[in-house]
């Protein structure tokens, strides 16, 4: 008897014991999500090294092709030139390009030949008129001389050219450009200049040279002009040079009184 009685109670403890038990149960918060094994990995383990930097990718290096730009402005309007100098083999290649607002385009290439301060560069040429759309001369032949040594600077274009093969009505000529600079100061030098033409056939000014009263252009000494240039280094690389002259053949002046000649120009070497 006493026995149940005693078993009764546990009972009734135990139930009590659970309803207490279950509220506090009902008050905790959930358990957290088991943590990504990932992330744990990666704030236990010690911070990557950062990687060496890769070297960086060289400069590209400066042509090894000596090579340069020039415009003159002058008596025939604006003429662009472009040229450059090749090793081939033991040869240095020199060829440029010159073009004319008149729609001229030349092409020239030959040797240059260095001797200490000189330079000499015979070379041939064809040129095309590409308004005519029509060859316009053979430029042949030509040579170039060219003496560096400071303070004193020389340079001297001697060439033919060669039209009436491919159109009687244009003359042939030979024309030559003389220029020598002193250089008191390391940027800026002065000196004579000397240009001429000389025509070599005679070519009727009309179209039909049989026609009475034609003009006739005649050969021999078409320009002779006389004068002084100035050369002025430019920043890096940059040349300007000024030429005034006087024209003493009254048949190139453009009027009796437009006697004087002239001519700019800028060069730069890359």
């Amino acid at each position: 008897m006493m026995e149940n009685d005693m078993r009764r109670c546990c009972s009734a403890l135990a139930c009590v014991v659970g309803l207490l038990a279950s509220p506090a149960a009902w008050a905790q918060d959930p358990a957290p999500p088991p943590a990504d094994p990932d992330a744990a990995a990666a704030a236990g383990a010690t911070a990557a090294p950062t990687p060496a930097a890769e070297p960086a990718a060289p400069a590209p290096q400066a042509s090894q092709i000596p090579s340069w730009f020039r415009f003159d402005a002058d008596s025939l309007g604006l003429q662009l030139w472009a040229g450059a100098t090749h090793q081939v083999g033991p040869i240095s290649l020199s060829s440029d390009i010159y073009l004319t607002t008149l729609g001229t385009a030349e092409f020239d290439i030959g040797p240059a030949f260095t001797m200490g301060p000189v330079i000499i560069n015979p070379m041939v040429g064809f040129s095309f008129n590409f308004m005519t759309m029509q060859p316009a001369a053979l430029v042949a032949p030509q040579l170039f001389t060219f003496v560096d040594s400071k303070p004193v600077y020389f340079e001297s274009w001697i060439l033919g050219s060669f039209s009436s093969m491919f159109n009687e009505s244009v003359q042939n000529y030979v024309y030559t450009r003389d220029f020598l600079l002193y250089y008191p100061i390391d940027d800026f030098g002065i000196g004579p200049h000397l240009e001429a033409t000389v025509d070599l056939n005679e070519v009727a000014l009309e179209d039909d040279p049989l026609t009475a009263g034609a003009d006739v252009d005649e050969s021999g000494l078409a320009s002779l002009q006389v004068g002084g240039v100035i050369g002025l280094n430019y920043g890096t690389g940059n040349k300007l040079l000024l030429y005034v002259g006087y024209e003493t053949q009254k048949e190139s002046q453009i009027e009796e009184k437009y006697k004087l000649a002239g001519r700019f120009t800028f060069i730069h070497n890359f």
